[in-house]
This record gives C-alpha cells, structure tokens and sequence, in this order.
C-alpha cells in the first residue's frame, strides 16, 4: 500500500502534510494500487471459481441426491434457499467487479452447502447443524474463533481494553489475536476513489467494511455472511449499485 499519509493528514485523522504529490508521483502511486489490486484478483478470482466448482458437483452428487416430500416446508425452504444462493455465488463470479464481489462468491457457494446439508438432515429426520458466523475482518478467513472463556489471569487495562474491542465482531483466530496486540488484522481490501486536497480522484485500497452502505451491499454484512437475504440481492442486481465504480484498469 502507497504512503497515504498527506491524504489523512487533510482528511482529519493524521497529521496534515502541507504539500500533495506531483501528478507524477500521484499516478505513480495509483499505478502501484491498482497492481497490487490486480495481483489480488488475479489470485482471488481463480479460486473463487474452483470453489464454486467443487461446490457444484458436490450439490449436484447422486448419493446425496433426495426429494422433499410433501409437507416437508421446512425442507423444501432450505432446499430452494441452497438452490437460490448456488446460482447467485454463479453470478457474482460473472459480474465480479471488486474483490468483495468475489469473497461474496465464495461465502454464498459455503451457504449453499449450508443450507442443502441443513435439508437433507431435516429430511432425514435429523437436526440441522447451527451455522457460524464468519470472520468480520476477511470472510475468506472462514468461520470465528470462539473467544476464550476468562479463566481468572490477571490481565493489564490495555490487554482487557483490546480483548473487549476483538469481542465486538466475529473474528478468525489470527485477526482476533491481532486485534489484541494492537496490530491491523489482515483485512479483505476494496478498490475506492477519493478526492485529494486538490480535488483530484485518488484511488486507493481500503477495508471492506469501510466502503458506504449505498455504494456496497456486503460493507456491512461480511459478504453476505449475516444477511439471508444476501442471495435474493444478488440476482435482483443489488451488488452491482456502487456510487463510485472501480477505475478500468
């Protein structure tokens, strides 16, 4: 990532740097961004498709093929809603724009299996095992560490203060340990644009999470992870409202 830090400075969350880059050093650094963003992707978007791959043949394996019978709505509900989040992963891995777009795939793909495994247990007559919740920092983390229990250590203010501020989100292992000693957890990045001091479009790699709620429909939803309705979105063609689009690379 570009040092960013005149950029900050005028945006009020660091100390101000009186002079902006030359143009030259400016498309340097948007040179820079969009490379590191493109080698992302470029390692993002084929595993995403192998992922939905595997997916796939896995939904679609006779020896687990079976029908809801009638009266099964509890069934039939899960069955549609893996059928539903199957096609969406399919259509986000089409239209990816950004690499959220593609994390949205995958954790859609997991769904999907989530919900055909919850059906086929409720029609055997078994109970559906309970979904976890995703890493907030980076769903392609996969599932949350279960915060340990407090089992009587002694801890200083600042330990307790950091272990409190990990505890607020869902977290993998390594982000929430991050989050303790005060690092950055390793965070899924986004393509965005911003103006500089001169009102010039500066683009720049932020977290996720970070982007407007208008602009990104998995901001704040972890891609989707804490929204059943995530799905549904998609093939409406929600993810594709963005205030700003991603600059052609």
């Amino acid at each position: 990532m570009p040092d960013l830090r005149w950029l900050r400075g005028r945006l009020g969350n660091g100390p101000a740097y009186p002079d902006p880059p030359s143009r030259v050093r400016l498309r340097e650094r948007e040179r820079m961004v969009r490379a590191e963003w493109e080698a992302l992707r470029e390692q993002l978007a084929p595993a995403a498709a192998e992922h939905l791959a595997r997916v796939g043949e896995l939904l679609a394996d006779p020896r687990l093929e079976f029908t809801p019978a009638l009266g099964q709505n509890a069934v039939r509900r899960d069955y549609l809603a893996a059928t539903e989040a199957y096609h969406a992963a399919g259509k986000l891995l089409d239209e990816a724009q950004d690499l959220p777009d593609l994390a949205a795939c995958v954790v859609l793909a997991d769904r999907a299996v989530e919900l055909f495994a919850a059906a086929r247990a409720r029609h055997l007559g078994q109970r559906p095992p309970a979904p976890r919740p995703r890493c907030f920092y980076n769903p392609l983390h996969g599932t949350a560490a279960e915060p340990p229990r407090n089992q009587g250590v002694r801890k200083g203010r600042k330990v307790v203060a950091r272990e409190a501020a990990a505890a607020r989100r869902p977290a993998c292992e390594p982000c929430r340990l991050a989050l303790i000693a005060g690092e950055s957890p390793n965070v899924l990045p986004a393509l965005w644009t911003v103006r500089d001091a001169r009102d010039r479009p500066v683009t720049v790699l932020v977290p996720y999470y970070s982007l407007p709620r208008q602009a990104s429909i998995w901001s704040g939803t972890a891609c989707g992870s804490y929204d059943d309705e995530a799905a549904g979105r998609v093939l409406r063609g929600e993810h594709r409202r963005r205030t700003v689009a991603p600059p052609a690379g």
